[in-house]
């Protein structure tokens, strides 16, 4: 009785209306499971739940997404819903090149290098093959790659449904029931240094990677961040922002097949591949971290997304 009182009031505090028994009960309860709780139907008070448990400051229920694990359209369970990132404000850029240049002379770079994403120096295109033939592409819409630090581990994962997550790392979801790619069942052909150790322990419950009719969106479904790097971001965000920071609880749409960058080809480098989405865990890299290139972060995801039909 004492909790459900609580629990009213936090509710009411947040805007929501007047709440019966049951409902309190089910979202209670759903609180109490987590993340991986059931729907809630409530839509009444889908907006103060996410204020109460999940963003204080969140303004609006357009600044929502449902996750596409959510099944009732009527649901209020905060855990079942995303919120859309929003860019970071990019640094002036005076100081972003002055930082760089002291950067780069202190480790003998070039500075024009020193400035660029690894999708910019990687004239390979994509990394994920590492040595493996590059099969047809039958009914999948995307593949995943999983790398430690610059070692793949594991094989290509195909992707046929509509969403799959990557999960795995400090008693994860692994056996869970959760369809997708499990890294704690990968085979690791080596011992794992300590940062990959420490990263892969922070994994949790991953990422959700969702084909949708607006576009491939990235859930964030773990208690660190992630960092994107997506062809089809560069023009929404500032040069100094080709890598995008996802909080936890947060989605981004990496990538809209409805209107893919195009292929080009950067002088004294080569060919971008536009359709390759890359994705670390927990760390971040690019022009303002010490990690220039992704193969410098210890849990990384690479996202080969099927070229057009």
């Amino acid at each position: 009785m004492f909790r459900r009182r609580a629990l009213r009031r936090r509710l009411a505090a947040a805007g929501a209306p007047s709440v019966p028994d049951e409902q309190l009960k089910r979202l209670a309860s759903a609180l109490d499971a987590g993340p991986l709780s059931g729907c809630v139907p409530a839509a009444a008070l889908r907006l103060a739940a996410a204020r109460a448990f999940r963003f204080p400051d969140l303004r609006d229920l357009a600044e929502l997404r449902r996750l596409p694990s959510c099944e009732d359209q009527l649901c209020c369970n905060p855990y079942h819903f995303s919120r859309l990132c929003e860019p970071e404000t990019p640094p002036p850029p005076y100081s972003r090149i002055a930082m760089e240049e002291v950067k780069s002379k202190e480790k003998g770079e070039n500075t024009q290098d020193a400035r660029r994403t690894d999708h910019e120096r990687l004239g390979t295109g994509s990394l994920a093959t590492d040595g493996e033939e590059r099969q047809s592409w039958e009914s999948e819409w995307c593949r995943l790659a999983y790398w430690e630090l610059q070692q793949r581990v594991g094989r290509q994962f195909s992707v046929r449904v509509r969403a799959v997550d990557v999960f795995g790392g400090g008693g994860g979801a692994c056996g869970s029931g959760r369809y997708g790619l499990c890294l704690d069942a990968l085979d690791t052909c080596e011992p794992q240094v300590e940062q990959v150790r420490k990263t892969r322990a922070k994994i949790g419950l991953g990422v959700t990677l969702s084909l949708e009719s607006d576009g491939v969106w990235l859930y964030n479904r773990s208690q660190e961040p992630v960092f994107v790097s997506s062809p089809a971001l560069d023009a929404a965000a500032a040069k100094a922002l080709l890598v995008w920071r996802v909080a936890p609880g947060h989605c981004l749409c990496v990538f809209d097949p409805a209107s893919p960058p195009p292929a080009i080809s950067l002088p004294h480098v080569g060919p971008v591949d536009p359709r390759s989405v890359r994705i670390s865990f927990a760390k971040g890299w690019g022009p303002k971290y010490s990690r220039r290139d992704v193969t410098a972060c210890p849990c990384w995801l690479e996202v080969l997304l099927a070229p057009p039909s």
